[in-house]
């Protein structure tokens, strides 16, 4: 997953990809596309997948435009758990 040998700590962040977040990104399907190899690769490597989540007035937590874009799934047990975010 990374370049630079013996980085045990590695992980990857994926950071606000939510529905209200990216809905007019430019280039919003290839980013998001993007995304999703990386997560991939990280998973099959072995390397932590974390999510961060905004949440505002407008993106209340649990909201629509809070999810996750549905092209995107976070695994039980990625951080921090839904539950966790209540």
């Amino acid at each position: 997953m990374t370049t630079l040998q013996n980085r045990p700590h590695t992980a990857l962040l994926v950071v606000d990809v939510q529905t209200g977040v990216v809905a007019g990104a430019h280039a919003r399907d290839a980013v998001v596309c993007n995304i999703d190899a990386l997560v991939a690769r990280a998973r099959s490597e072995g390397v932590p997948v974390v999510w961060v989540q905004h949440s505002d007035a407008e993106l209340e937590v649990g909201s629509d435009a809070w999810q996750l874009v549905p092209e995107l799934e976070r695994l039980a047990g990625e951080p921090p758990r839904p539950e966790d975010l209540r």
